[in-house]
């Protein structure tokens, strides 16, 4: 089992890719041709909108990254709904996740565990893996600015839809 689905803080995060049977993004940059893959699991804390997880890669000889959103139903199966990101906004995100080096950043300090909306962002390639946590709405420094890259460059992540 991978270290980051040791870290407890991340568990309930996790949690929701199991409900939704999606496999773990490492086992998803395995597959033939991914160089990378990236995931934005969000969590609403008021049930507002579902549970969602976007999944997107990058293939082998391609500059733009095809990305799945998988939303949590509580009636229905899971709504799935594919896009693709465009190669500049790919690497606009890209360039700014490496100034704020992604790899190296630790989760929000102090997050609010209860009352709101928690993100999990985790990115992986061969076999490196690396998380952060996210509270959006009490992000900071380089949290705020990698939820503004989420937000401007990623957008399709962000969407949510009627429970």
């Amino acid at each position: 089992m991978p270290n980051s689905v040791m870290r407890h803080q991340s568990a309930p995060l996790r949690l929701i890719a199991l409900r939704l049977e999606v496999p773990e993004l490492e086992v998803v940059v395995r597959s033939p041709n991914v160089v990378e893959g990236w995931r934005l699991t969000i969590q609403h804390h008021d049930g507002r909108a579902p549970d969602q997880i976007a999944t997107w890669v990058r293939l082998r000889g391609q500059e733009s990254a095809q990305m799945t959103t998988i939303y949590r139903r509580a009636a229905e199966s899971p709504l799935q709904l594919k896009h693709e990101i465009p190669a500049e906004r790919y690497r606009a995100f890209m360039h700014g996740v490496r100034q704020l080096n992604f790899d190296k950043l630790d989760d929000t300090p102090n997050i609010p565990w209860i009352g709101a909306d928690l993100w999990l962002l985790e990115r992986a390639a061969g076999g490196f893996h690396h998380d952060v946590i996210l509270a959006p709405d009490h992000a900071e420094g380089a949290h705020a600015t990698l939820i503004a890259l989420l937000r401007d460059h990623i957008k399709e992540a962000l969407r949510a839809v009627n429970p």
